[in-house]
């Protein structure tokens, strides 16, 4: 005679799909002299899905970045790809892992539109937090892992 099967807890799964536009003023990191601040427009789109089980919520998604420039002497900055994926997975009431890996390509125009350099960024992050007194901050020792690797390269064309 067969068992029943064992039961499973139902998942709720929501999806999100939004879009946040800043303006703001900044040097260019790391391609640029510092001191050379321009105007960045940044236009974040993000999609992705957040499941929950009751004792785990699983989040994932993609933000997808358009991110342009403006230079007081005429040059600009445009975004190619630029993109981050990411994952949280937060097994309640106590631990929270989170990945992100991003790519950011870039392009310098001169003034006239001549592409005179580039930007690339690679970078990747992951963090294990077991947040054991429960107050919602990481205090030393609750963060368990912490793996971040940034790479940031300009070119000529």
């Amino acid at each position: 005679m067969g068992g029943a099967a064992p039961a499973r807890a139902a998942g709720v799964v929501e999806h999100f799909d939004m879009t946040h536009t800043e303006t703001y003023s900044a040097p260019l990191e790391g391609c640029l002299p510092p001191d050379l601040i321009g105007t960045v427009t940044v236009t974040e789109h993000s999609t992705g899905q957040v499941v929950s089980n009751g004792a785990t919520v699983v989040i994932t998604g993609t933000n997808e970045v358009d991110f342009h420039m403006d230079l007081p002497d005429g040059r600009y900055v445009q975004s190619g790809l630029d993109r981050d994926d990411f994952q949280v997975v937060l097994r309640l009431p106590y631990t929270t892992v989170a990945n992100v890996s991003t790519e950011d390509e870039r392009t310098i125009h001169a003034a006239d539109g001549t592409v005179i350099g580039t930007l690339t960024i690679h970078e990747d992050h992951q963090v294990v937090y077991r947040d054991l007194n429960t107050n919602g901050e990481p205090d030393p020792g609750e963060v368990t892992v912490e793996r971040h690797e940034f790479r940031l390269t300009c070119g000529t064309p």
